[in-house]
């Protein structure tokens, strides 16, 4: 990464270039595609950041998709989120479609930033579906974090910390005055809320007075909520260290000992280094890993300021910082190596895809057929982005895990099932899962662009659009040789253009068009410029 030349937080400049507007909508969105981009251009970055930053709308509960009858209360199209668990075959297909239904949720997001927002809030505040078992549970917490995405952090971790999900994950379902269970309560110290850097001294007492707070809470199944319990509440006051000013939780009885959570997360909330954290965890997914002094100085302190003055709202931070100088530094441009929902996901968004089902070659979107999204989801899996289940509470190590994070996501075996995936995306044949057929629609990702038939013109539209870093003089060259191999001139490319423009449906230009496309954006695809963003 080249030298950064701005550390400010001063508002960029308004009059976004192409390549601005580029990055900007790569680090906000999952991919951005010809949609995207028509949806932004000519706006001003003032108005770029109201549409990213303006929550989507609330999407329809997860349903019932498989038909194969084994449900006994949810009918085909219903949804489960309020039916009884009833089992683990049940749950586990239950768990299927939940998993369906977020990765939907991605692939046919709008303009907002919104469920970017959702995955970094699922790494921030971690719940790992297969632990939590209960589906419904699952749901309800996405749903939770999808809904405060772009709201006040603390109203999130006080309904995270009692959501259903987050009980039976961190064992706060058994945390009774008579065996305190600390397991959350160091949790949400050490990787929620205050995190580890050398700024944080809270004590072992600290931990174990706050799971004292926290007794008393446990999960209800027929409801799906969490709910206190003030018999199994320990309601002697609790003393907190020099760290937290010696603050005191006075103890209550009966059902206001419930109030006692609220008291302790403001406490901790109140710290410096909590805002801190948080802003270091924002500043890690949106512009780069490594935090170093000046950096910590000159954008988490200021980033820390703005959260407070604004009660723990997250839109002003992130306006802040995606709007600064030193958000668009250059330096800052491709620095981040792209995460497997980046990648896969990105790629679908970015130049869209066919989707038919074999052998009837009967075509359909993407939105309206869901079995593809478990496809999407297990090949997210594969490439080690299992989304609903983090590796660990920690989440995913490309977010902490120094001094490699980002880098973590490429190794010899998932660079190669990179390669893999998008070699069959753009077959004709694409990736067949379930009798469906996904494949990478070039043809008409590549009329978008203008006059497409100048060759020269068009690998430069091309490679600006899908690569952060401009390829090497050679590597263009190569690009080309694979549009114009056999020909003569370019000009025969400029004639099927011509060709295709005045006679749209001809098969047989669509064929040879479609063929050399296929191979160039295999080729552009697998490049280390398209990996990063």
């Amino acid at each position: 990464m080249a030298s950064i030349g701005t550390y400010s937080l001063k508002p960029y400049k308004s009059d976004l270039s192409e390549e601005d507007l580029l990055h900007l909508l790569r680090r906000c969105l999952l991919g951005a595609g010809h949609s995207d981009v028509s949806f932004y251009k000519g706006k001003s970055l003032g108005q770029c950041l109201d549409g990213l930053l303006r929550p989507s709308p609330t999407p329809p509960p997860v349903r019932e998709e498989l038909s194969d009858g084994v449900d006994p209360y949810v009918k085909l199209g219903g949804t489960w989120i309020h039916a009884p668990y009833e089992s683990e075959e049940v749950n586990y297909r239950r768990k299927i479609m939940f998993r369906m239904w977020w990765t939907g949720l991605i692939l046919n997001r709008d303009h907002s930033i919104t469920e970017k927002m959702t995955l970094f809030w699922h790494n921030h505040f971690v719940t790992e579906t297969d632990v939590v078992k209960d589906s419904r549970y699952s749901y309800y917490y996405v749903a939770m974090l999808r809904s405060h995405a772009l709201g006040n952090f603390r109203q999130l971790i006080r309904e995270g910390t009692t959501s259903p999900a987050m009980l039976v994950y961190l064992g706060g379902n058994t945390n009774f005055k008579s065996a305190p269970n600390e397991n959350y309560a160091r949790e949400l110290m050490e990787l929620f809320t205050l995190g580890k850097s050398p700024d944080i001294h809270y004590t072992e007492e600290d931990v174990k007075a706050a799971a004292r707070v926290l007794t008393g809470w446990k999960d209800d199944k027929d409801k799906c909520v969490g709910l206190f319990d003030p018999a199994q509440h320990e309601p002697a006051d609790k003393h907190f260290s020099a760290f937290f000013d010696h603050h005191v939780i006075k103890g209550r009885e009966g059902k206001e000992g419930s109030d006692e959570t609220d008291e302790l997360i403001d406490m901790i909330l109140r710290k410096k280094e909590a805002a801190k954290y948080v802003c270091r965890n924002l500043y890690r997914w949106f512009v780069y890993a490594h935090i170093d002094d000046t950096i910590e100085r000159e954008v988490i302190a200021p980033l820390a300021d703005i959260y407070f003055q604004n009660n723990f709202e997250i839109v002003p931070v992130l306006r802040a910082l995606l709007g600064s100088e030193h958000f668009f530094d250059p330096a800052v441009r491709g620095g981040i190596v792209k995460s497997p929902a980046d990648f896969l996901l990105g790629s679908t968004l970015e130049i869209g895809v066919t989707v038919y089902l074999a052998p009837e070659k009967t075509y359909t979107t993407l939105k309206e057929c869901h079995e593809p999204w478990l496809q999407y989801h297990l090949n997210c899996e594969d490439l080690s982005q299992r989304i609903g289940d983090p590796p660990s509470v920690a989440g995913w190590p490309a977010y902490y895990q120094a001094p490699n994070y980002h880098r973590w996501w490429v190794n010899s075996a998932s660079l190669s099932m990179r390669k893999k995936l998008s070699d069959g995306l753009s077959t004709h044949e694409g990736l067949i899962f379930n009798g469906y057929s996904i494949s990478f629609d070039f043809l008409n990702f590549s009329r978008q662009f203008e006059n497409p038939g100048d060759l020269q013109g068009f690998i430069a539209q091309v490679t600006k659009r899908l690569c952060a870093v401009a390829p090497a003089p050679s590597t263009i060259d190569q690009l080309k040789g694979l549009l114009v191999s056999g020909m003569d001139t370019d000009y025969y490319w400029q004639k099927a253009w011509k060709k295709l423009e005045d006679k749209p449906d001809d098969a047989e230009t669509k064929d040879v068009l479609d063929a050399r496309l296929r191979m160039f954006y295999a080729r552009l695809l697998s490049l280390p410029e398209y990996h990063v963003m």
